[in-house]
């Protein structure tokens, strides 16, 4: 029962990140005996200042600068943060208010962030090309008309024609209507119609070059595929900012809670500070020893700019993936910092290979690294056809309409062969040996992509395992500096001990809950990662 209480113990101090062993230190320090020979009056008068205060009334001094809400007025003056960043109120220590979850971070991305919305503008130019390609199969209304009212030859001519092409192996219709009258030179007879002019239409087919596939269709098929690829782009995208949304935010996590313990690692220092000052009074102390203590109270107070710092930058690199609703960038303050990370899981067996193939199906990088291969595979196809002679068959059928001459009243059918056949071949031969070789360059980016694929998820399940052990054996470390720590300060309670030692103790806990609390980091950075890398995207964490 006793093992199991201190398991119990050690499992909740850890998840508190050693915040709780800190202010534990706190309470010790107050509550401290004095000496061997000090009256009891003595030490009920000895008793230190309580912690230092958390109101944010009380965090500036006149000059507006942060006093890391110092108890002792004599301290504002040290190592104050500079106002000029316009950062100081988002660090400064505060209450805890509601706190800042990942899921409401990747939400803002989702709405807000620029980087998506350029992937949204770019999937619609692609709609625009494939409108554009759809183009080629509109209808074409051809008028032309000539006046000759001078000459040896008056007349005049009108010509009315519909064209209309087919995606149909490339078939071709059209219809129209013309008119000619006045006088003719022989040469020029057959723009003579009868007086109501002549209807006409025609069909047009190509046998083989651009018979079963064509530019106009080659470019529509390959807009369509392009509209799929730019939003698969847009998913991966998202995807890529999701995992660094995520390591912005455990950082800023990280930053946040190394920050608090370094304030309680002061708190600790001004509270002994008080004590020993009464104490040197009283003549139970020499006064070297309260000199030492300034010393720490002055390291400590620049370890809390360095790490306000820190917390600054945290913030400032997550305020590109937190936005407000009108997309600018929101600065995360301190007070909606979690008081500690939720408990890591242990990494979980899993059948390695059905996640590869799930990851192989869900990434959609992969994705679009296909869709550009299909396209590379429409091109080859066109670029095949066009060696091709291009042979074309026409046929149309032609009636005169009112009075005229004899030889325009019947009705005319006529058929057209044509043929084309660019000896040498050379830009159809270049466009295919083109074609052929994009085509083997998709290929090889798309064994690499595949390739890459697989390790992203090897090495986010190796990060996540190794991460995991890191925090645990960064908890282990926590209770045995925290063991050493309480050990030295009851030394140091009964005469027996050093200032000095009982200061590196207390910075051995600091640095101990410090390395969990970025141990833990790691760890939610890395279950993100592995997240992003089988193309889940990033999950929430209930955070408290």
């Amino acid at each position: 029962m006793k093992a199991q209480r201190v398991k119990a113990q050690r499992g909740a101090r850890a998840l508190a990140l050693g915040t709780g062993l800190l202010l534990a230190l706190v309470g010790a320090t107050a509550s401290a005996t004095p000496p061997t020979g000090v009256p009891p009056e003595k030490n009920a008068r000895d008793q230190g200042p309580p912690a230092p205060s958390f109101d944010p009334e009380v965090s500036r001094d006149r000059k507006g600068v942060d006093n890391f809400r110092r108890s002792d007025p004599r301290e504002a003056a040290l190592s104050p943060v500079a106002e000029s960043s316009g950062l100081s109120a988002e660090t400064a220590a505060q209450e805890r208010g509601e706190v800042l979850t990942l899921a409401e971070v990747i939400a803002a991305l989702d709405l807000h962030d620029p980087r998506l919305e350029a992937a949204d503008r770019k999937r619609e130019a692609a709609e625009g090309k494939l409108l554009s390609a759809r183009g080629g199969f509109d209808s074409k209304l051809k008028m032309r008309g000539l006046v000759q009212p001078l000459g040896y030859y008056t007349h005049g001519v009108a010509d009315l024609r519909i064209e209309q092409p087919t995606p149909l192996w490339g078939l071709g219709v059209w219809a129209g209507w013309r008119v000619g009258l006045g006088d003719f030179a022989v040469y020029d007879g057959k723009l003579l119609t009868a007086a109501g002019g002549e209807l006409r239409a025609g069909v047009s087919v190509p046998l083989l070059r651009d018979g079963p596939i064509d530019r106009t269709r080659a470019d529509i098929r390959q807009a369509r595929i392009e509209v799929a690829r730019t939003g698969s782009l847009r998913d991966a995208k998202r995807l890529e900012l999701e995992a660094k949304a995520a390591e912005a935010y455990w950082s800023w996590v990280v930053a946040g809670l190394v920050l608090d313990i370094e304030r309680q690692l002061l708190a600790i220092a001004l509270e002994r500070d008080a004590g020993l000052r009464r104490q040197i009074d009283l003549g139970n102390r020499e006064g070297i020893i309260g000199v030492d203590n300034r010393r720490l109270v002055l390291d400590r107070e620049g370890r809390i700019v360095g790490a306000e710092r820190q917390f600054q930058a945290a913030a400032l690199a997550l305020s590109l993936y937190l936005r407000d609703e009108r997309g600018a960038p929101l600065l995360a303050g301190a007070d909606r910092l979690p008081q500690r990370f939720p408990a890591p899981e242990a990494p979980a067996l899993i059948d390695l290979e059905a996640e590869l193939a799930a990851a192989l199906e869900r990434r959609p990088d992969l994705a679009a690294t296909l869709d550009t291969r299909e396209q590379a595979e429409i091109e080859l196809r066109w670029a095949k056809n066009q060696r091709n002679p291009r042979i074309d068959l026409s046929s149309w059928v032609a009636k005169d309409l009112g009075p005229g001459p004899e030889d325009k009243l019947p009705v005319e059918v006529a058929a057209v062969v044509e043929l084309e056949l660019p000896i040498p071949l050379r830009k159809a031969r270049g466009q295919y040996q083109r074609a052929r070789a994009e085509l083997a360059q998709v290929d090889a980016e798309l064994r690499f992509a595949r390739d890459r694929v697989a390790v992203d998820v090897l090495d986010a399940h190796s990060a996540l395992a190794a991460a995991y052990q890191r925090a645990r054996l960064a908890d282990e470390q926590l209770e045995l500096a925290h063991d050493l720590a309480d050990a030295e300060l009851r030394r140091f309670e009964l005469g027996d001990g050093d200032l000095l030692l009982v200061n590196l103790r207390e910075l051995a806990v600091a640095q101990a809950a410090s390395d969990e609390v970025e141990a833990l980091g790691r760890y939610f950075t890395a279950r993100a990662a592995l997240e992003v890398a089988t193309g889940l995207g990033v999950q929430p964490v209930s955070i408290e």
